[in-house]
């Protein structure tokens, strides 16, 4: 073996799997491409009051149902609001609403999912039967009725999608858990005297977070096509604030479907550009972290 291989060799060996991770995200182009649109979304959402043209909520009879145009790049909806500006803000919304629910599922599914593994048993089986109840009825009824019930709010929304979406994660992290009850180091740990949180924070949690992270990702969007199909049915995000769904919904009637594709066209656009950045960043994510990989 000549010195240049013994030199890669002992880099790769010594490289950390984080590192590695990076190194493989890299040549995924999809992934790259993900993140860089999905970025591109994350500061429009954020400078939005700094690159909208106008106040989303504007109104100006004048300029009604105006069609692309200098001072209106995008058009005018029937109330003379720019479609551009309230495709801006609604980016924020609806990114919000995805990263706040998942984290709500997330926190859920990690306390659920980190006792029903490392506990087994009865209170196993108690979680996991839980969990079944909520994966045996249709997401999508279940959060229709949330809805109707507690009213359109956007922070209802948040909680909603939040509360129902936790048997997915904590289903992950159980099963992470339950192989990584059986290995070396946490065997030792737990002969050391080590108690259970400490186990479970320093020994095993950092070892699932991977499959998380990724469920995580692919969890945002999905809670952006949800608070996007609650919007449309006028049971997510309330008028006036912007939501890429309650631009849609404003759209939905036949004239304005045939005869002003400007306001349905950006507020699609945004959403289907958004989940397949996010989509594309999970695929990355997991073929990444994956150890299996070259």
């Amino acid at each position: 073996m000549n010195e240049e291989q013994i030199g890669t060799g002992t880099r790769r060996d010594i490289e950390s799997p984080w590192a590695l991770a990076w190194r493989r995200f890299r040549k995924n182009r999809l992934a790259l491409f993900g993140g860089i649109l999905l970025s591109l979304f994350i500061l429009v959402a954020i400078f939005a009051p700094y690159l909208a043209p106008y106040e989303p909520n504007r109104t100006n009879v004048l300029v009604r149902q105006q069609g692309p145009s200098e001072d209106y790049l995008l058009g005018t909806d029937d109330l003379g609001r720019c479609i551009l500006s309230r495709t801006m803000f609604g980016a924020r919304i609806s990114l919000s609403v995805g990263v706040v629910a998942v984290s709500i599922s997330m926190f859920i599914g990690l306390l659920a999912g980190s006792i029903s593994g490392y506990s087994g048993g009865i209170i196993d089986t108690i979680i996991m039967r839980i969990a079944d109840v909520f994966l045996s009825f249709p997401f999508l009824i279940l959060a229709i009725t949330a809805s109707a019930v507690l009213g359109p709010s956007i922070f209802n929304i948040m909680i909603i999608i939040g509360v129902l979406s936790w048997p997915g994660p904590a289903r992950i992290l159980r099963a992470e858990f339950l192989k990584l009850k059986n290995v070396d180091f946490v065997q030792a740990a737990s002969a050391l005297g080590a108690k259970h949180l400490r186990i479970i924070m320093l020994h095993m949690l950092p070892n699932a977070i991977p499959p998380l992270l990724v469920s995580a990702t692919l969890g945002v969007a999905s809670a952006i096509l949800l608070e996007a199909g609650l919007s449309f049915l006028g049971l997510g995000v309330p008028p006036p604030d912007p939501s890429w769904g309650n631009m849609l919904n404003r759209a939905r009637q036949l004239h304005f479907l045939s005869n002003m594709p400007w306001m349905w066209v950006p507020p699609g656009i945004a959403i289907f550009l958004a989940v397949l950045s996010i989509n594309f960043l999970g695929d990355g994510l997991r073929d990444a972290l994956d150890p299996r990989q070259e």
